[in-house]
């Protein structure tokens, strides 16, 4: 008999940090099939970010893989990173 391994997904787990109220979530914000669709994902996720004056950009994909803003109004933490 032959066992199947099923095919294991990469996750983009999105955590938000609020360092007032110290509370923290975690979810999963998207899973992806293989390595292009992570990056093409975080991209995404950072320009749509960048766009949005309400959020400051901590770090990006070009420094780690993950990227990090910072809530200006609420101080709150948002990581956006990668998990398998």
């Amino acid at each position: 008999m032959e066992i199947t391994i099923p095919e294991r997904r990469i996750k983009i787990v999105r955590s938000v940090e609020d360092r007032h109220l110290g509370t923290f979530s975690e979810e999963v914000y998207k899973e992806c099939d293989d390595d292009q669709d992570v990056l093409v994902a975080l991209r995404e996720i950072e320009r749509a970010y960048k766009a949005d004056p309400n959020y400051e950009l901590l770090h990006g994909i070009r420094e780690r893989l993950s990227v990090s803003f910072r809530d200006r109004r609420s101080m709150q933490e948002i990581r956006f990173v990668v998990e398998d």
